[in-house]
């Protein structure tokens, strides 16, 4: 049998079907664009393009990865956040828009204030770097420190950085965020810590449960583990007035308050929704030695 790009289409979109994946066509495009070197454009504009052996060999494979409901982002090695592509793999977690709402959150801070440059800026647990990258590209005085426990994860993000010409404004830091020694004060900290509850691992989708780094989804039986350490480390390290943005999941804003107000060394944080209604993220100020 001859394969054209429109026969391979419509199978592979049946077989993501059966898989239960949401939208199978659309995935369907986006791998076979990756395996032809091609574009889904490209795709439509050439339906009958026949596809050789080895095109062939690579594009099924693609598919049965996706059918095993492997994340496109790790069978493609990339994926976008905040208008750049990052290289990920199945050592960091899958950048997601949500965390954009974070950048986005931080920016705006950024524009309201008056600094003496360079801003320094801290990220918790960088992953792919996509938020020390994004926001190191749109502050171009600004010196970020990301730091990940993970060798492989830091070695990933440093790739991208060189890609997106910042490795000269970030320096990556290998090691538990807890038990370094910053010798920085930061104007601002932000961190995508890991959220998920214990007991909520067996209702994620196996895209998330079965492929991303565990260490980067659970935050301990109740999710707030990292929340709680972080609330004192960033008080330590941030400057007078400095910022803390954090991301929070689904339904812990009223836990994540709670956490700040027993602390005491913060201001009335500030919730932000993201794009679906949902709260996403909490932003706070450190208070000054005077409250």
């Amino acid at each position: 049998m001859t394969w054209t790009s429109k026969s391979f289409l419509e199978w592979s979109a049946e077989r993501l079907a059966q898989a239960g994946i949401d939208s199978p066509r659309l995935e369907s495009e986006v791998l076979l664009a990756k395996s032809l070197h091609s574009s889904r454009e490209e795709l439509y504009s050439n339906p009958d393009r026949e596809l050789g052996e080895a095109e062939m060999a690579l594009s099924k494979s693609f598919v049965e990865r996706r059918f095993l409901r492997e994340p496109v982002a790790y069978i493609l090695g990339r994926r976008e956040f905040w208008g750049l592509e990052f290289k990920v793999t199945p050592d960091v977690l899958v950048p997601r828009w949500e965390t954009e709402i974070l950048v986005e959150k931080f920016l705006l801070w950024v524009e309201s204030e008056s600094f003496s440059k360079p801003i320094q800026i801290l990220d918790l647990g960088t992953g792919s770097g996509n938020i020390a990258i994004s926001v190191a590209g749109e502050l171009p005085e600004s010196r970020v420190t990301a730091v990940d426990i993970s060798s492989p994860a830091i070695a990933i993000a440093t790739a991208n950085a060189w890609v997106h010409e910042v490795a000269d404004r970030v320096h990556f830091v290998e090691g538990d965020m807890f038990a370094l020694e910053l010798n920085t004060s930061f104007h601002a900290i932000l961190s995508n810590p890991p959220y998920i509850e214990e007991d909520q691992r067996s209702s994620l989708m196996p895209d998330v449960r079965d492929y991303e780094p565990e260490q980067a989804l659970f935050g301990g039986p109740d999710g707030l583990a990292c929340f709680r350490r972080i609330l004192p480390l960033a008080a330590q390290h941030l400057k007078e007035n400095g910022m803390l943005f954090l991301e929070i999941g689904n339904s812990q804003v009223g836990d994540v308050l709670a956490l700040v107000e027993n602390h005491g060394g913060y201001h009335t944080p500030e919730v932000t929704l993201d794009y679906m209604g949902m709260e996403r993220v909490v932003s706070m100020r450190k208070k000054n030695k005077n409250g």
